[in-house]
């Protein structure tokens, strides 16, 4: 299997405003050495995980710190199409995996992957109730990487196959939420922007996705 990464996304890792991003959010973490970053959105189809690869890839770069990008947009996964590697063969794989090396895949970017679980058309479960289980997970992680970055379904809508980015923000040591430029309303925004905070949710800022976009009338 080609384990190569889209090449535009590993030019987007090396914009100054990706590094400047990655540099402004180790500033607002005091520069903790085991950064778990949540990205998420108040709607769907905002570049939530291109925002999530590219700060994966200026993490990668900056001192070489090892890093974890984890898919648990399970609802609508990419990151597995970005890096050319195969998502995990359903949900009960990945909860029986005895640990975190039976599910990352490593890649020629330096990023480690932890892929989203495929999930069929007669998947009937609820994912969002497995809060304790990713805790571990992420815990494990910390031991191991010295950024993990955590790429989430949007907010909203909610439905029954999304993995909660409100619960999973409660893993993370900060939250980035993926705004589209003048085609998202505030009003999902400041929705999203409650939601968290009513969690307590560490809110370190909001990416503007596409600032150059028309407005709408």
């Amino acid at each position: 299997m080609n384990q190569s990464i889209d090449s535009h996304l590993y030019t987007l890792g090396r914009i100054a405003e990706t590094k400047r991003m990655f540099t402004a959010i180790q500033t607002a973490t005091n520069h903790q050495k085991n950064l778990c970053l949540v990205i998420t959105s108040g709607a769907r189809g905002e570049g939530k995980t291109t925002t999530a690869t590219g700060l994966a890839i200026a993490a990668t770069d900056s001192r070489r710190r090892r890093t974890l990008l984890v898919d648990y947009n399970w609802y609508a996964p990419a990151v597995h199409h970005f890096f050319n590697i195969d998502p995990i063969e359903s949900p009960a794989a990945f909860y029986k995996a005895a640990s975190l090396d039976e599910l990352i895949v490593p890649t020629v970017s330096g990023i480690d992957i932890l892929p989203a679980a495929r999930i069929t058309d007669d998947f009937h479960g609820t994912l969002s109730i497995s809060k304790g289980y990713d805790h571990r997970l992420i815990q494990d992680a910390k031991t191991r990487y010295d950024t993990i970055i955590v790429d989430t379904s949007s907010t909203f809508p909610e439905n029954q196959r999304m993995r909660d980015p409100i619960l999973l923000s409660s893993i993370a040591d900060g939250v980035v939420l993926v705004f589209m430029t003048n085609r998202t309303p505030r009003s999902t925004l400041k929705r999203t922007v409650t939601a968290m905070r009513l969690s307590g949710a560490k809110l370190l800022g909001v990416v503007a996705n596409q600032w150059k976009n028309p407005i709408r009338h």
